[in-house]
C-alpha cells in the first residue's frame, strides 16, 4: 500500500517540477502580431525572447469570427469611427491610471497597443486584414463608438 502511494507521490512531484521549468516564448510575426507559446516559432529566423512565468496571467482568448472582407464603404466607416474615437480611447486609459485601476507598466502597454491599432486601422490595411483585425474592423464599421469592440 505504501509503495503505491510513494510512486504516486513521486509522479506528482516530478510533474510539478517539470511544470515549474516550463518556458514561454514571445515573438512578433511578419504581420506585427505578438505571440506567446510554450514552443518557439517554427521559423527559426524569427527572434524570440524567453518570458518569466512570475506574475504571468494566462487567459483563453476568443477566436476571431470568420468574416468576409469589408467593402470600401465599410472600410471607410471603420477607419473614420476609430479615428473619431481615438482621443476617447486614450482618455479612458489615462483615467484608469489616475484611478489606479492600472499601474504605469500596464498604462504604457495599453498606450502602445492603442498606437499599434492606429497604425493598423487604415484604408490600405483594411482589405488585407488578418482574421482578428478583420473582425475588429467589422465591429468598428457598425459602431461609431468603437469602445464596444473592446
Amino acid at each position: 500500500m505504501f509503495k503505491g502511494r510513494r510512486i504516486l507521490l513521486l509522479i506528482i512531484t516530478s510533474l510539478m517540477v517539470s511544470a515549474a521549468h516550463a518556458k514561454i516564448y514571445k515573438w512578433v510575426d511578419e504581420h506585427g502580431n505578438t505571440h506567446f507559446s510554450d514552443k518557439p516559432p517554427k521559423n527559426k529566423t524569427i527572434k524570440t525572447t524567453e518570458q518569466s512565468l512570475d506574475n504571468m496571467n494566462v487567459t483563453d482568448m476568443p477566436r476571431p469570427v470568420k468574416t468576409k472582407p469589408l467593402s470600401a464603404v465599410e472600410c471607410q466607416k471603420a477607419v473614420d469611427n476609430f479615428t473619431n474615437s481615438y482621443q476617447n480611447h486614450r482618455k479612458k486609459i489615462e483615467q484608469r491610471l489616475k484611478r489606479k485601476e492600472i499601474n504605469d507598466i500596464q498604462f504604457a502597454d495599453k498606450l502602445t497597443e492603442l498606437e499599434e491599432m492606429k497604425k493598423k486601422i487604415t484604408l490600405k490595411n483594411c482589405h488585407k486584414a488578418d482574421p482578428k483585425l478583420n473582425t475588429l474592423l467589422h465591429c468598428m464599421a457598425k459602431n461609431p463608438n468603437t469602445q464596444v469592440c473592446d
